[in-house]
């Protein structure tokens, strides 16, 4: 009998998928909040490696030893090199902003870093109930997240102002913010490699005390008054959550939505661009800075 159990186990142990976690970089603080709550919630065995310092002859080495079933690779950095090495095995994927643009072919999952756009108006509206006009800068990459803008938009009485750009030099970002209420950023490559297009942008905030919202906590040091983000540590349970349904057979979506929401209510900034808000939704803000 012993021996038969033993036989079993080793079959089940053959059986197992071999998992990896990826991340991108474990200094950065929003990878380190994601692995930490995936690993507490995720009981199963699995092996983790930090790239951040690893020569690409050396992940590719790596990932050629260990040729895992599954990896769930964290950030954008990750994902690139697993489904370049690893390209027929099963990818889950979070934290990667954009996540549109990525080689999606193969078994690959994921958890999207943008809130939903329905979310995002509904949080702009509570806390801001005389904003009416929304002005979004977009590119052929985002073209999908400024119509769900749009779409979202007609409901809740908002219009949205898009305006597509195919760079950021002939861009003329006073008289986009000069004819909105407001602004609001989102994840668009070519907005976003351009640090003097976001500086111009916010001046022009500044000068027509027109407030602008945004989607990572990066922005709140240029002036951004509101930020709806993904909630970390949540995004590392859910996507515990989603292995352990792949793994019991049961049927996932491809792309998930983030179900945890992180808001900072830059009330200082606020105050300075003299924007009515409604205090009493204060009570739902994770941070506020005075």
């Amino acid at each position: 009998m012993k021996f038969i159990l033993l036989t079993l186990v080793f079959i089940l142990s053959l059986q197992a998928e071999k998992i990896l976690l990826i991340n991108s970089n474990s200094n950065v603080e929003k990878y380190r909040e994601v692995v930490k709550s995936f690993g507490e919630d995720f009981k199963q065995e699995f092996k983790t490696i930090d790239i951040s310092n690893m020569r690409q002859d050396e992940i590719k080495e790596y990932l050629y030893d260990e040729y895992p079933d599954i990896v769930y690779a964290v950030g954008n950095k990750a994902y690139q090199y697993a489904h370049k090495y690893l390209p027929e095995k099963k990818i889950f994927f979070s934290s990667i902003v954009n996540w549109e643009r990525l080689p999606l072919q193969g078994e690959r999952f994921g958890i999207s870093n943008e809130l939903h756009t329905g979310i995002q108006l509904t949080l702009i509206t509570s806390y801001f109930k005389e904003i009416k006009t929304i002005s979004v800068i977009y590119s052929t990459y985002t073209a999908d997240l400024a119509q769900g803008f749009k779409e979202n938009s007609e409901q809740m009485g908002i219009n949205i102002v898009a305006h597509k750009i195919e760079d950021t030099e002939s861009t003329d970002f006073d008289s986009l913010i000069k004819s909105s209420d407001a602004h609001i950023i989102i994840p668009d490559p070519v907005l976003l490699s351009n640090e003097e297009a976001i500086q111009q942008l916010f001046s022009a905030s500044r000068k027509y005390k027109k407030p602008i919202f945004a989607y990572d906590d990066l922005f709140i040091p240029y002036g951004a008054v509101l930020i709806s983000a993904v909630d970390n540590p949540t995004i590392g349970r859910q996507m515990a959550l989603i292995l352990k349904e792949h793994l019991s057979n049961k049927v996932t979506a491809k792309i998930h939505s983030p179900i945890g929401t992180h808001i900072i209510f830059n009330k200082k900034e606020a105050a300075h661009l003299g924007v009515d808000f409604d205090k009493h939704i204060l009570s739902i803000t994770t941070k506020t800075i005075e």
